[in-house]
């Protein structure tokens, strides 16, 4: 199989492959192409890859044309969509909910395409794991750490107590998902005081029931409860919080915008709200835009606002060996001959990874936050 690993867009700093696991594609007889400087933001050298016997071509046009899989983990843009052609694969991070276009581009091209955000294993989105799990800890302490006065509003407050003051930052998290749960374990590691409001009964359950949550709370005498809320007004319980974290329960679907611009005013002046489901849309009425590395964030009803998209790629080093490490593992070492649907047909996690397929949208979870039409992969196979 002729794999193209794609140099990224801005401000995505990941690449898709090592050049230790590209050293393992080639001994098993892969042919890996990939774009001149794909890795270097990663901390990979053009060399580190040409040593190990990939082929190291000038743009991403070159790498498309040379190759039966294409692999970009930022979106594609629009003329990378025209070069790739329906008997190709290309795999992804598509966040389709929130990039209508780049899912036209995918239907209008017939791209076979496959999303790392639509990958499950016994119910686990593996390829999003290290994603969220980066998310969720750096969200944690982007909140803490803003409490501090580096930002002339904040409220100046210490996460934990201190000697002769026993007041410790009280922490919100919106939705137990992956990065939520990750979220909670880094604020009680701190010493913080934690709600997580959660209406699915399984999902509040899991995280009341979670004895690393538990020791972490009773380590450090934290207050730590789970609530059943009503997303139709928060007020109550983000007026007391200082640090409010939203978080997106279902990769891959558009993000429920439950935060209004009444609730975020009822929050004392100085605390901070972190978005990390902004990738898949914004959570508030508060945010008009997403905010960048360079400034990253914003003041709105006296609340410091963090909308920063694509977080995992502040930590591109770490994520890539462990994005590279699972894609090798699961998926391109599956790979052989020159048609990777037929491999991909034989192998129903993949299957099921599929998003559009000859012109078609074959993700329901893309489909619903839409209100869009799909069709099962299966269906389109017969």
């Amino acid at each position: 199989m002729k794999i193209a690993i794609l140099k990224e867009n801005k401000n995505e700093y990941r690449v898709s492959l090592t050049p230790i696991d590209a050293k393992t594609l080639v001994a098993s007889k892969h042919e890996v192409i990939i774009t001149k400087n794909a890795g270097t933001a990663s901390g990979y050298s053009d060399r580190e890859y040409l040593d190990v016997g990939v082929k190291v071509v000038a743009t991403n046009k070159e790498a498309i044309g040379n190759s039966n899989v294409v692999v970009k983990l930022s979106q594609p843009t629009n003329g990378e969509l025209n070069e790739i052609t329906p008997r190709q694969l290309l795999i992804s991070l598509f966040n389709l909910p929130n990039n209508p276009k780049v899912l036209r581009g995918l239907l209008k091209n017939k791209i076979t395409a496959l999303g790392i955000e639509a990958f499950q294993e016994n119910g686990t989105f593996t390829l999003l794991i290290p994603n969220e799990q980066i998310k969720g800890r750096f969200g944690a302490l982007l909140g803490a750490y803003n409490l501090a006065k580096f930002h002339k509003n904040s409220l100046g407050k210490t996460f934990s107590p201190i000697a002769h003051n026993k007041e410790r930052a009280h922490f919100t998290i919106l939705n137990a998902s992956y990065s939520g749960l990750e979220a909670a374990r880094t604020i009680l590691a701190l010493g913080g005081d934690l709600t997580v409001l959660e209406n699915d009964e399984h999902l509040a359950k899991q995280v009341k029931d979670d004895n690393h949550l538990i020791t972490l709370a009773k380590l450090h005498h934290s207050k730590f409860e789970v609530i059943k809320a009503d997303f139709t007004d928060l007020s109550k319980q983000v007026s007391i919080t200082d640090v409010l974290i939203n978080t997106n329960s279902l990769p891959g679907s558009l993000t429920s915008k439950r935060i209004t611009e009444r609730m975020i005013s009822t929050m004392r002046a100085g605390s901070v709200f972190v978005d990390l489901a902004i990738d898949q849309g914004f959570g508030s009425d508060t945010e008009k835009q997403t905010t960048s590395f360079a400034k990253p964030s914003f003041l709105a009803d006296g609340v410091i606002h963090f909308a920063l998209e694509n977080i995992p790629s502040l930590f591109a080093n770490s994520i890539t060996v462990a994005i590279s490490t699972i894609l090798t593992e699961k998926l391109f070492k599956v790979l052989s001959g020159e048609n990777p649907m037929s491999i991909v047909k034989d192998h129903k996690i993949l299957l099921e990874s599929i998003m559009t397929y000859d012109g078609n949208l074959t993700n329901k979870i893309a489909a619903d936050s839409l209100h869009l039409q799909y069709k099962t992969i299966s269906s389109l196979l017969k």
